[in-house]
């Protein structure tokens, strides 16, 4: 424990009663520290955020979160059931062609959970073979709600290819271009293909629980993690390097910890020589700057880490300004997507990279007393 006089003077030397440029001034020694875990709780809200929605539009835009080849009405308690065909066709417009994978749906569709977390703007009129496509692919071949073009369907039942003069009869901004920008979803009786059924579960729920259900009563299903493992296996790999650079930043914390109470010591020399003429023992000094110093890393910690986490908040609208301009450099990430903080995952960055601040800085004062200060 300090004693009184101390506390005192560790309280002055860490801002109390100081003017505001004096506290900046302290806490220059710490900047990189500030920028370095400003830039992890970006990224750690960033990429946490990003993968949360590519996951569940892996599920929206794929084939559900899971897939069943008979009707699983009777064992799903929740989400909802709809029937599709699958297929492959080649669309032909004016400013040119496009191989696509087609979804054969009911106009129910994109009612209820998907329509809720997909925008999608529709033809109120009834058109000729209404088709509705993603926006990325809509404006690659200059194609607007209302235009004609012509598909070219491959016709399972009977072995040939089918053509059909289309409208568009709606069109979904486009959120993960992987998936969506060669797709497109067209009426039902369009397809001759075995009838399949797509469960989309609520965002979170146990897609493999849903799926061992199913095979117990005799229905063959596979979650879309089986699915499109690739792309789930990429969205898992993007969080696991979030733990590596978890460890990364406690190491540069470290660093410059010890660093910043080097810079402390020098700018206190004299205070300290008056400490040790009143008779203060060399051990309480380097206590106090210990407490100084972890004072100024705890602020810094917190400062950088407000400052990503509102950067991070901006990050959709940088993401949208990007994707307008340059779609190609987000084919593979969601261009949209709500901000959401991992705070056990920064509560873990922040103690992690305090504490071991804290043993370095231990280390480095304790180092130091066959100097002349200590």
């Amino acid at each position: 424990m300090l004693s009184e006089g101390a506390r005192l003077y560790s309280a002055r030397k860490t801002g109390r009663g100081m003017s505001f440029r004096y506290k900046v001034t302290s806490l220059l020694p710490l900047l990189i520290l500030i920028l370095v875990t400003a830039s992890l709780s970006f990224a750690l809200a960033f990429i946490s955020s990003l993968s949360e929605r590519i996951d569940r539009m892996i599920a929206i835009m794929g084939s559900g979160s899971v897939y069943a080849l008979s009707d699983p009405a009777d064992f799903i308690k929740e989400g909802e059931v709809a029937a599709v065909r699958n297929g492959n066709a080649l669309m032909y417009t004016e400013h040119g062609e496009a191989a696509l994978a087609v979804k054969g749906v009911e106009t129910s569709y994109f009612s209820g959970m998907r329509g809720d977390e997909v925008d999608v703007v529709m033809l109120e009129e009834d058109v000729l073979n209404p088709v509705i496509l993603s926006s990325s692919l809509s404006s690659s071949l200059s194609l607007a709600i209302g235009d004609r073009f012509t598909l070219l369907v491959w016709d399972e039942e009977n072995g040939r290819t089918r053509p059909y003069l289309c409208t568009v009869g709606g069109i979904f901004s486009s959120v993960y271009p992987q998936l969506d920008s060669h797709l497109a979803y067209v009426p039902f009786q369009m397809l001759t293909s075995p009838v399949g059924y797509e469960i989309l579960l609520p965002a979170g729920a146990d897609s493999e629980t849903v799926s061992d259900v199913l095979w117990e009563n005799g229905i063959l299903s596979e979650t879309y993690r089986t699915m499109y493992s690739s792309l789930y296996q990429n969205v898992q790999s993007s969080v696991g390097i979030l733990y590596i650079i978890i460890v990364a930043v406690a190491l540069l914390a470290s660093f410059f910890s010890s660093d910043a109470a080097q810079v402390y010591i020098a700018r206190d020399r004299d205070d300290i020589k008056e400490l040790w003429m009143l008779g203060m023992e060399r051990r309480e000094i380097r206590r106090i700057y210990l407490r100084i110093t972890m004072s100024a890393v705890l602020i810094a910690s917190a400062a950088g880490c407000i400052i990503g986490l509102l950067l991070a908040y901006l990050s959709p609208s940088i993401l949208s300004v990007i994707a307008h301009y340059e779609p190609a450099l987000l084919e593979y990430y969601v261009t949209s997507f709500s901000v959401s903080i991992p705070f056990l995952s920064i509560a873990v960055m922040l103690i992690l990279s305090i504490f071991v601040s804290f043993l370095s800085v231990s280390f480095a004062l304790r180092r130091g007393k066959g100097s002349r200060l200590f």
